[in-house]
């Protein structure tokens, strides 16, 4: 017994020696990467801000404290530097996708465009589905979008109108906002609208487990080993929703499997010309049946959620600043629009200071903020003036990004939708030339290169009709200023409790002369 004992603590002192000395060999190689040394020993602190949902504040606080380049795990660095993101995503860059993009790969042994890193796979995904995407093989999208943003004018002055002295209504608006984008993204990615709106309520409990998920899924993001060993050892698919569940995300992907199984008939053919939707796209430019599916469940996971930010976010800095609220009415109000009315998308797409806002927004508060790491080639690369090895994983900072002082200015955290016009448009720019740099970093919100986003169009379309819309049709007052909404960050923002009063307009919406008046007097 002695000699077993003997051996087991000779045993556990060379494993331990072993551990050291990896664990040595590993903080080395990133060494002369500034960051938190703690950080670059272990990955615990970078998953616990992750599980406390503080990711979004703390990668840009780090930023600020070690420069454009950090490290933030043992194997991970955390940048800010515009120009190179941008080269890491190019057409041609030899940066690849990193394991990051697994934790996203919602049904276990399934790929979609988001999850997968293979590079030809990923383009193919691409090609087959830009056309969807885009709206060109979809005649009624705007008209869809209408519809929803109908139902969201129906909902309120049905149940949320309040009446000074006599009745008080409190609107959840991130919720409202939230039922808005997942009807529109159930109507145009497979044509099967929840109408979360017209009943007011998560209809399939989608929206409750997704904020579950959420938080689970980025987390797992940050050890990838372990994520490894889920899906290697079939764990995953044991804790994955069911397609045979009656609510949640198991539900979601039951409706898009049905959906994309009628589009075939009994020989298995693609029924032509089929449906007029971005499934009935995809299908006909050569995805299967089954990524067919696939694709529709990131849509609503990915595409409703971060519309649905953007929406919330660039209201809230509207509604909590009577100028910016005042001129942005008066803008609208030029337009003429008839109470029956939904603003034609390129309607909005022309009024300078809607657009101001929202890019602002989008700046201020972007709606995707997970590191989205991308690897370093075999042969490393030199960032921000530090040689990085190969292999190493470069996550996105977005807070370092869009809130950067030397682009920006020292009021980089304010919501100033004046800097994005020249002052012959009553903006406070100068520079033409320095209003396109502040653009060309804005289109790193929504991925750049062979990643960027495809769905900004439809997101576009979303913002610009909801915002105008809400904006020329009601008065909309915050209850609690100091607190007007909870929010947490994981990767994609998730938020709640945006309590709102809801006041119809004192004047008819057609032929309004000005609204500033009006707000200023109220």
């Amino acid at each position: 017994m002695a000699l077993s004992g003997s051996l087991f603590v000779d045993c556990l002192v060379l494993v331990l020696i072993i551990y050291a000395f990896l664990s040595y060999r590993s903080y080395s190689r990133l060494a002369h990467i500034p960051g938190p040394t703690l950080w670059g020993w272990s990955v615990i602190p970078l998953f616990t801000i992750h599980l406390k949902g503080t990711i979004f504040e703390r990668f840009g606080a780090l930023n600020k404290q070690y420069g454009p380049l950090v490290r933030i795990s043992p194997d991970t660095l955390l940048i800010a530097d515009p120009d190179h993101l941008r080269k890491m995503s190019a057409a041609k860059s030899v940066y690849t996708r990193g394991p990051w993009f697994a934790a996203t790969q919602f049904v276990p042994g399934t790929e979609n465009i988001l999850s997968t890193r293979d590079e030809q796979d990923h383009a193919d995904r691409r090609r087959k589905m830009a056309a969807g995407y885009s709206g060109k093989e979809n005649p009624g999208l705007e008209g869809d979008v209408d519809e929803c943003v109908k139902d969201f004018i129906e909902l309120i002055e049905k149940k949320y109108i309040s009446e000074p002295g006599q009745r008080v209504v409190h609107m959840d608006l991130a919720r409202k906002v939230q039922y808005f984008t997942t009807d529109v993204l159930s109507k145009l990615a497979f044509d099967d609208n929840f109408h979360d709106l017209k009943d007011d309520r998560d209809n399939h409990g989608y929206m409750t487990e997704v904020e579950t998920i959420f938080p689970k899924t980025f987390c797992l993001c940050t050890i990838p080993s372990f994520l490894s060993f889920l899906y290697n050892s079939g764990v995953a698919s044991l804790l994955a929703p069911s397609d045979q569940s009656q609510l949640g995300l198991g539900k979601v992907f039951a409706i898009t499997k049905a959906q994309a199984a009628k589009r075939f008939d009994s020989a298995g053919q693609l029924k032509l010309p089929g449906n007029r939707d971005m499934m009935g796209s995809f299908l006909r430019h050569g995805l299967n049946q089954s990524q067919a599916a696939q694709e529709g469940v990131l849509q609503m996971l990915a595409g409703s959620e971060s519309t649905a930010t953007g929406i919330r976010a660039t209201l809230l800095c509207i509604l909590s600043n009577p100028r910016v609220h005042a001129r942005l009415r008066a803008e609208i109000d030029e337009l003429k629009l008839g109470t029956e009315e939904i603003v034609p998308d390129q309607s909005a797409r022309t009024l300078p200071y809607l657009q101001a806002c929202i890019k602002e927004g989008l700046r201020w508060y972007p709606p995707l903020v997970g590191l989205s790491s991308k690897l370093t080639p075999p042969e490393g690369d030199i960032i921000c003036g530090y040689q990085v090895p190969g292999n190493v994983s470069v996550g996105i900072s977005v807070l370092g990004v869009h809130r950067n002082k030397d682009l920006f200015g020292p009021d980089e955290d304010s919501y100033r939708p004046e800097r994005w016009l020249l002052l012959s448009q009553g903006g406070d720019e100068e520079s033409s030339d320095k209003i396109q740099q502040m653009e060309k970093n804005n289109e790193l919100i929504f991925g750049y290169g062979r990643f960027k986003c495809l769905g900004m169009n439809v997101n576009a379309k979303e913002m610009n009709k909801v915002i105008v819309e809400l904006v020329r049709r009601f008065d909309i007052n915050i209850v609690d200023s100091l607190r007007p909404w909870s929010t947490i960050c994981f990767g994609i923002h998730l938020q709640k409790d945006f309590w709102v009063t809801v006041r119809k307009r004192a004047r008819e919406v057609k032929g309004i002369e000005t609204a500033s008046d009006e707000l200023l007097e109220s």
